[in-house]
């Protein structure tokens, strides 16, 4: 097999660390959206993917709830935000998302919103709202990228051992594909940065520019003969989420 290069550029396009929340149920774990309520917080997550777009963008804004919830219960233990402020950005959450499924239902509405919406998402929003501080907000947002790659790498681990242990693929091509999908997952996070100030019309400008030299990291390994065109489909069974095309963005 052929080694591969880390500095190989990835460009996926996929920038799976916006926060687009619904009322989707979290199907790993019982929680509860008040911090001291929780019966029981989720500590991994693992959502079978839908061919639909509808029910894995459905999966992936669950996911982003739960993975939310979780790193408001670390920051509130670790005094990065106080109990009270963990609660308030949750039931901003709550009325947003809320809010957002009303205005869909009006299509002229929500057009004109995809097209104006504020800049910087969340994070940005929980600043202006006077719900944390610029530093506490900056806080939590780092965190919510160190959480999702943890469960990220975790479901790419799980899944490749799986077929490592079905003989699919072997442990040499295991670690190749966990390292290109690694380096992917670095990129899409720059990305994500250069894209927070942005309105969601110039980040879906800058998103269109960016996809139209994308490599997939897939195509890296088939091309370099690392792996075949056989065994990736099997690899992208069990590739994480964000790998199978759901844009996500800020609550807005």
């Amino acid at each position: 097999m052929k080694s591969i290069s880390l500095k190989m550029k990835i460009l996926s396009g996929v920038l799976s660390a916006g926060i687009a929340f619904s009322g989707t149920s979290i199907a790993s774990a019982t929680v509860k959206d008040n911090v001291g309520g929780a019966e029981k917080v989720v500590t991994s997550i693992n959502f079978k993917h839908s061919a639909s777009d509808k029910k894995a963008a459905k999966a992936h804004r669950a996911q982003m709830k739960a993975t939310l919830i979780i790193v408001i219960k670390e920051s509130v233990a670790s005094n990065v935000i106080t109990k009270a402020e963990g609660d308030k950005v949750l039931e901003y959450v709550s009325v947003k998302s809320e809010k957002n499924r009303t205005d869909h239902k009006n299509k002229k509405a929500s057009e004109k919103e995809k097209c104006n919406g504020t800049k910087g998402g969340l994070f940005n929003d929980l600043v202006t709202e006077g719900i944390l501080t610029k530093e506490k907000s900056e806080a939590l947002q780092e965190k919510m990228h160190v959480k999702r790659s943890e469960i990220k790498t975790a479901e790419l681990k799980n899944g490749l051992k799986g077929l490592v242990d079905n003989k699919v693929i072997t442990i040499e091509q295991s670690n190749k594909v966990q390292e290109i999908m690694i380096t992917s997952q670095t990129q899409r996070k720059e990305i994500y940065k250069k894209t927070q100030n942005m309105s969601e019309k110039e980040r879906q400008e800058y998103m269109k520019k960016m996809d139209s030299g994308k490599v997939s990291p897939m195509k890296v390994l088939i091309d370099n003969g690392t792996i075949t065109k056989e065994q990736e489909a099997k690899i992208q069974k069990v590739l994480p989420h964000h790998n199978h095309g759901h844009h996500g963005h800020g609550v807005k």
